[in-house]
């Protein structure tokens, strides 16, 4: 096991200076009670949110679920949570559920945007800077997709959507680290501008945290606060046991070659 870089806001603070854009806050000093966004390019208001609890963590969510799956538990008395292998028939349900912290988010984001733009008096884009550190059953497609379909349904602001997501997965001896960044278009209009811009700048980021992390992996200040591996997502309902395992990672000492 080794330190895994965190993406935290002063991460995204370098990422944005790096590309020469700005903090609302050192434009203009926000007023007593109001909702400011967090960054300020020429053409565009960007407001930042990072999920870090597991959301099948709260136990009246967990509750939800397991109604859901209620008919379709089977005698073994275990019921495979995956997202992607959930019946067609609760699927659209079940991720309405998984993505209600992010129907939160999103609908904060939006007022932001619209208050700090009003505030500037910009008629730019509106973008939504969406990172998952610490929601785990979401993988980076399904938060894509989900913090897309948030932003569509219950936002009028948000244009653009950069959708972050390290996953980190820890073997025996062997981990895979994968850091990816999308950016999607949200009201149809073109492609945000700046998305390659932005991903290439994240992507270096993350790639030089980590140098510096496996080059000094006995410093303990790197330890805290860095990625925790994904794990096992286990809850009990009525006797039946609610699962979704972490990605098995193999152990390259006992491949054949």
């Amino acid at each position: 096991m080794f330190p895994v870089p965190r993406i935290t806001e002063s991460f995204i603070d370098g990422v944005i200076e790096s590309l020469g854009w700005k903090r609302y806050v050192d434009i203009r000093e926000p007023i007593e009670g109001e909702l400011n966004a967090d960054y300020v390019s020429p053409n565009e208001v960007l407001e930042l949110k990072i999920f870090e609890e597991e959301g099948l963590d709260k136990s009246g969510r967990q509750s939800k679920i397991a109604a859901l799956y209620e008919r379709f538990t089977t005698d073994k008395g275990v019921v495979d949570l995956e997202l992607d292998q959930a019946p067609i028939e609760i699927r659209r349900e079940l991720e309405t559920l998984v993505s209600m912290p992010l129907q939160t988010a999103v609908k904060k984001a939006s007022k932001q945007i619209r208050q700090s733009a009003k505030a500037l008096n910009m008629d730019g884009a509106g973008v939504l800077i969406g990172v998952n550190n610490g929601y785990s059953y979401l993988n980076a497609d399904n938060f894509e997709s989900l913090l897309v379909r948030r932003c569509r349904n219950d936002s009028t602001n948000i244009d653009h959507a950069a959708c972050i997501t390290v996953d980190y997965h820890q073997g025996a001896f062997d981990a895979f680290v994968f850091c990816t960044v999308h950016c999607h278009t949200i009201q149809g209009g073109p492609e945000w501008c700046e998305s390659k811009r932005f991903q290439k700048a994240v992507l270096g980021a993350f790639n030089d945290a980590m140098g510096q992390m496996m080059a000094d992996q006995m410093n303990p200040k790197l330890w805290y606060g860095s990625l925790i591996p994904v794990t096992d997502i286990r809850f009990e309902r009525n006797g039946v046991m609610y699962v979704r395992e972490a990605p098995y990672v193999p152990d390259s000492r006992f491949e054949k070659t």
